[in-house]
């Protein structure tokens, strides 16, 4: 092999070998940390209440004094009626729970009683009662750090495991609250196993 041939390959070697790290340290870069949650909504500005459902008997506000996480959280007033709430519109990557053990969010219960707070997470479009996940958090005075551990639930009727590769809807709500009940959410979010509360 001749001098000017091996000069050929040396370079050749030398960037191929430069391309290679280039790509290794761009993709570590980029890629998100294992640990890191999947935030469904943090409520940080007015396109996170674009991302939810408006309903009648409900109004929400972004609040400084409602958040537990970044600069801001959701207000939310529930209105005496039958299922007043939040339902959260997920964006197709937000459909994904799979990987995820948790679901998680920080609720803020501005009274001076502890209650209830519902929740509904669907599968499948349009799913009925018992096709689908229903339960409740029990929620003291103050800032409650709620976490359900998606492994465990199961469908109210049929009690199969939910569908994690793509979830359709999640809702929090009260059931016939009999006076207007301010509660502040934030950092609604998907964890990992072993992510701490």
């Amino acid at each position: 092999m001749g001098v000017k041939n091996r000069g050929r390959l040396w370079r050749s070697w030398w960037l191929s070998s430069l391309v290679l790290w280039a790509a290794a340290s761009l993709w570590h870069c980029e890629r998100p940390d294992a640990a890191s949650p999947l935030i469904l909504n943090d409520f940080e500005g007015q396109e996170d209440l674009q991302l939810i459902a408006w309903r009648c008997r409900t109004t929400f506000s972004l609040s400084e004094r409602y958040r537990s996480h970044g600069h801001s959280g959701l207000l939310m007033t529930l209105y005496p009626d039958a299922y007043p709430g939040l339902r959260l519109l997920l964006t197709p990557g937000l459909r994904h729970w799979q990987g995820y053990r948790y679901l998680a969010l920080d609720v803020i219960n501005s009274g001076s009683e502890s209650l209830l707070l519902h929740y509904r997470i669907d599968d499948q479009k349009d799913a009925e009662y018992g096709d689908r996940v229903n339960g409740s958090f029990h929620l003291e005075p103050g800032e409650n750090h709620l976490r359900l551990n998606l492994e465990q639930i199961r469908t109210s009727g049929g009690k199969r495991p939910l569908k994690l590769d793509h979830i359709e809807a999640v809702m929090f709500f009260q059931t016939s609250p009999p006076k207007p009940l301010a509660l502040g959410v934030d950092y609604i979010r998907l964890e990992r196993e072993g992510a701490s509360l």
